[in-house]
């Protein structure tokens, strides 16, 4: 009777023991993780939108982010940043590769549209022909009034350097930005798109998409070369200075003012600035 109960009993044991699990069983479908904001590979400038939360996929070419910004509008979608490293500047279309490859994200003018369409639902954004650079180069952007008129923007940018036989796989970089704000205008908005920063890298070896700043003119900060400030309109409140002009016999004495002098133009090149091409003259 004893011999009975006691196989019972680590029957019993051994079918507990099955039930038990171990954390390493679970498999999950999807290869996105929460990271923590400070993993971020962008941030948005000093006064920008808080970062909320970051999404990590990882892929045998590319780790891409998406980086959920506050949102306080009404237009769906939230706002976020989508960046995305590659190992290398010449990513094509994966199909029939095998592996977990990720896809080179189009610029052409319908793929750039399909993004917005899902990222601003049922906002008519007119993209900018308007030339405009950061700290990292061209980029582009859209604008639009969503729910309630309120400003949204949607910006892209691409860094990448020429892969030559001196520099091979130096990677590249996509970012995407979608921020709507009822309180914003556009300018404030594609300030955001100005100040973002890159605040990540791959350490592989050749890995650079993104150049060295150009280093400052030679004498700044030599003595014997000053540098004047440049006034702009409405930058100075002094008065401008009157000029007298002789008056006709009977009629009252007025004041002309006098036109500020521009200051003249250097006769010569400054050493350290780049050279700017002059308009084409062609027709």
């Amino acid at each position: 009777m004893n011999r009975v109960v006691a196989a019972g009993l680590c029957s019993a044991l051994a079918a507990c023991g099955e039930q038990r699990l171990d954390s390493s069983e679970l498999e999950v479908a999807t290869r996105a993780v929460v990271v923590a904001p400070s993993r971020a590979m962008a941030v948005p400038p000093p006064g920008g939108p808080a970062i909320v939360a970051v999404t990590q996929r990882s892929y045998d070419n590319a780790i891409s982010q998406e980086i959920r910004l506050a949102t306080r509008g009404a237009t769906p979608g939230e706002n976020a940043i989508h960046v995305t490293f590659f190992t290398a500047a010449d990513v094509v279309d994966s199909e029939g590769v095998k592996g977990n490859l990720l896809k080179m994200p189009a610029f052409e003018d319908d793929a750039i549209l399909r993004e917005m369409e899902e990222r601003l639902p049922g906002v008519a954004m007119a993209p900018s022909a308007v030339f405009v650079q950061n700290k990292y180069g061209p980029f582009s952007y859209a604008f639009g009034r969503g729910v309630g008129g309120e400003a949204c923007l949607y910006a892209w940018q691409k860094l990448a350097r020429a892969d030559s036989i001196f520099l091979p796989k130096s990677g590249a970089i996509t970012i995407r930005i979608r921020l709507c704000d009822p309180r914003a205008t556009e300018a404030s908005l594609l300030r955001i798109a100005y100040g973002y920063t890159i605040s990540a890298s791959l350490s592989r070896p050749g890995w650079r998409p993104v150049d060295d700043a150009p280093p400052p003119a030679p004498r700044l900060g030599d003595a014997g070369s000053p540098i004047y400030p440049v006034a702009q309109p409405g930058a100075w409140d002094a008065p401008e200075p009157a000029v007298s002009v002789r008056a006709k016999p009977g009629s009252r004495p007025v004041a002309r003012r006098a036109e500020p002098m521009e200051p003249a133009a250097p006769d010569r090149r400054l050493e350290g600035y780049p050279v700017v091409p002059p308009p084409s003259t062609n027709p």
